[in-house]
């Protein structure tokens, strides 16, 4: 009988850049992706988010083309790793901006994140709901979210400046590589409202 015994790690969704690559292409995600910043208010522009580790990583960075007021450019990055997560990360970003584009995939409750209350829980099954907690030391929060039955959601914002602007980062993660078309909706979604400040058109029958 062996000492020990050697977990059995997953095998990634995705074995190759080209696979994970096809698979965005034929979910129209990369499309939905370039249509929200093609029409991003304040405006952005994206290049390819080149990755130099060994994983075959997808993704694009967005830089805002003119700095808004007091700060620096809003800029960030979206990748997609074998595994079908997909992560959106934003720096110097309007809070407000990301706040509304969390509505867009769940509820926020009321005063969520006002400073000394305890972490909010969803209260409605049918309904999707952040839980979140705040972070009094630096005034960050993080919360999650189950948005469908096979996706999650995590979202972290940290570092507010004195006009209101964040560091923030939000991963969707499915259960299975079927599940990856539906949490790349959502994540899309959410970036639209990011890039834009309204939801994506919904799609014609």
């Amino acid at each position: 009988m062996p000492e020990t015994i050697t977990p059995t790690i997953p095998a990634p969704l995705f074995t190759t850049r080209p696979a994970l690559d096809h698979e965005l292409t034929a979910t129209g995600t990369w499309k939905a992706l370039h249509t929200a910043v093609h029409a991003s208010t304040p405006r952005l522009t994206s290049h390819t988010h080149h990755h130099h580790g060994h994983e075959p990583v997808c993704g694009l960075r967005f830089t805002e083309d003119t700095p808004h007021t007091g700060q620096a450019r809003t800029r960030g990055t979206v990748h997609i790793t074998p595994d079908g997560i997909l992560t959106i990360r934003a720096y110097t970003i309007p809070g407000h901006r990301w706040l509304t584009a969390l509505r867009h995939l769940g509820t926020l409750h009321p005063h969520a994140l006002r400073p000394g209350r305890p972490a909010t829980a969803p209260t409605d099954p049918a309904t999707p709901s952040w839980s979140l907690r705040p972070h009094l030391e630096n005034r960050s929060f993080s919360g999650h979210l189950r948005p469908t039955g096979h996706v999650q959601a995590q979202t972290l914002t940290e570092l507010p400046d004195t006009i209101g602007d964040v560091t923030a980062l939000l991963t969707l993660t499915p259960d299975s590589r079927a599940a990856c078309a539906t949490g790349w909706r959502l994540a899309v979604g959410f970036f639209h409202v990011l890039a834009t400040g309204t939801p994506p058109a919904s799609p014609q029958p």
